[in-house]
């Protein structure tokens, strides 16, 4: 949210407050058997207040949280994107590792879609995988189709993909649908928010970002009461405000009958 428009939101509220204590000053003219009308008006224009002007502001403080964390920290964040084999993955793991701010870049698991296959298909893949490529280093087979390989740091991903559709159509005739590399980027955690949107485009998927400033904002997060409370909060504070306004002559008397007491000691 823009700062601007964050400090006329709070502006806003605090008129409403006004509003209260200004009402809340008739009590000589209404009459003190209006202070529940008093109570109730406060805890409604709180309440409104809170809704309407202070809820939207308290949803942007993890993000706020955030941006202050990135540029004070000197931590770096991984932030992980799945890229279809429909576009050259080496090329844009290249591409983006001549970004600013980005320190490494590498394959952090590949998906693999075939036709379905039998159990017994299923166990031979598992037993080849190692000699199809040793570069592969985990995998999970399903029988459904779904295969799921880990390869060592640094390896092309597209040239494991390439071997094991390969096999599989040369020995059981079984296509290759299609295939996906889940990338690691790691970046500076100031620069993380300009990567992310540079990246973002058909294609590429931004799955997360994990790091010490993701930690503290989940911790920020855990911590955070909920925004049914902050409104109800706000209600609370509209109450206050409006018997503020009530008692400000007894409360005057009393500030200025404290002063006296202290000045004299």
């Amino acid at each position: 949210m823009d700062v601007l428009v964050a400090l006329l939101m709070i502006i806003l509220f605090v008129v409403l407050l006004i509003f209260v204590f200004s009402m809340a000053l008739l009590t000589p003219i209404i009459g003190k058997k209006n202070l529940l009308f008093v109570v109730f008006m406060g805890f409604m224009v709180g309440i409104v207040g809170g809704a309407f002007f202070i809820a939207p502001l308290y949803d942007d403080v993890p993000v706020m949280a955030r941006g202050f964390y990135q540029y004070t920290s000197n931590a770096n964040e991984t932030i992980g994107v799945e890229v279809s084999t429909n576009i050259d993955v080496t090329e844009f793991m290249d591409d983006v590792s001549k970004m600013d701010g980005v320190l490494e870049v590498y394959s952090s698991g590949i998906v693999v879609k075939t036709d379905p296959f039998s159990e017994q298909r299923k166990k031979l893949i598992q037993e080849k995988i190692p000699l199809i490529d040793e570069n592969i280093t985990s995998w999970k087979v399903n029988n459904s189709g779904t295969i799921i390989l880990t390869a060592k740091k640094g390896y092309n991903p597209e040239t494991a993909i390439k071997n094991l559709a390969d096999w599989m159509m040369l020995t059981g005739g079984i296509n290759t649908k299609y295939s996906m590399v889940k990338v690691s980027i790691v970046a500076e955690s100031s620069k993380v928010d300009s990567i992310i949107k540079e990246i973002s485009k058909e294609q590429i998927v931004v799955i997360g970002v994990q790091g010490p400033v993701e930690d503290k904002i989940n911790w920020l997060k855990e911590l955070l009461p909920s925004q049914n409370n902050i409104i109800l909060l706000c209600g609370f504070l509209g109450i206050i405000i409006g018997l503020a306004g009530v008692f400000i002559d007894s409360i005057v008397t009393y500030v200025k009958d404290l002063r006296n007491k202290l000045l004299r000691r």
